[in-house]
């Protein structure tokens, strides 16, 4: 990884940058010696962060705060950094719709779609035409463990993350001989504020939270060499158990495995009111 410098440039994008992964990336490529444009919607955490990286890397930040579920978005952002020679890109921003499909508001579900699927293409589609230009650069796209099958009460968010894992494998072949390496990273239960917002007993599921400092450097040790990675022994047990086995069973147990985590967490909730 000491090399990723050497080989991408001066300058990382990453969206999302204000927590969990996102945040752990851009803290790992500034330790790299990478200067950083962080975009996110909160200026105040992307202030705090880009001061903690300069004071503690001697690297340049550039703070971009910016809803990217706004209109022309994506736009927006790749002119506010077009004077940048930025040689890496981490569309690393996203959220979740727990529960039942029908349940759920369709506008909801429609914005998870939008900020999981149109942007990061867009994202990958505005910026590889100018990463192309250069010698080498590369883009890191994050899906999901449960991209892999699909996960009852997670139905759309699953099927999202489906779509980047597919988009990001396909890229990594196209794009491979125009010197972008593409890598898709899907990480399974992550200690983030993403997952510790979720109104799910964790601890009913066999999976094992990892740091979001691990699953980054994971990434980072895996782009220009793979196609896709998924931090994690477990996890990559599951996310290739439905090669062997029939796709329904590992629906069906994960449907049964969350059903059961989510009772518990409200029966907790209403011993604890």
């Amino acid at each position: 990884m000491s090399s990723l410098k050497e080989k991408y440039g001066d300058w990382a994008l990453i969206t999302g940058a204000s927590s969990g992964i996102g945040k752990a990336l851009a803290k790992l490529l500034a330790q790299k010696g990478f200067n950083v444009v962080l975009v996110a919607r909160r200026a105040d955490a992307l202030n705090e962060l880009a001061h903690e990286l300069h004071n503690n890397f001697q690297v340049d930040t550039r703070v971009v705060a910016l809803d990217l579920l706004k209109p022309d978005a994506v736009q927006a952002l790749y002119d506010e950094v077009s004077t940048l020679d930025i040689g890496l890109v981490i569309p690393a921003a996203g959220i979740d719709e727990m529960g039942q499909f029908l349940d759920k508001e369709y506008h909801s579900l429609e914005r998870m779609l939008k900020l999981n699927i149109h942007v990061p293409s867009e994202i990958a589609h505005v910026f590889g035409k100018k990463l192309t230009a250069r010698k080498c650069s590369g883009i890191i796209l994050v899906s999901s463990l449960f991209g892999y099958q699909g996960i009852p009460n997670f139905a759309a968010y699953a099927a999202s993350k489906a779509y980047i894992l597919t988009l990001g494998e396909t890229l990594n072949v196209e794009l491979a001989q125009l010197g972008l390496d593409v890598l898709v990273l899907s990480p399974g239960l992550t200690d983030t504020p993403f997952t510790q917002s979720m109104e799910i007993d964790f601890s009913k599921l066999p999976m094992f939270a990892q740091r979001p400092e691990i699953v980054a450097k994971t990434a980072l040790n895996a782009l220009g060499h793979k196609a896709t990675i998924v931090p994690g022994l477990l996890n990559k047990i599951y996310a290739w158990e439905n090669r062997f086995i029939p796709r329904s069973w590992p629906v069906k147990l994960f449907g049964f495995l969350i059903n059961r985590a989510i009772k518990a967490y409200q029966t907790q909730s209403r011993l604890a009111s």
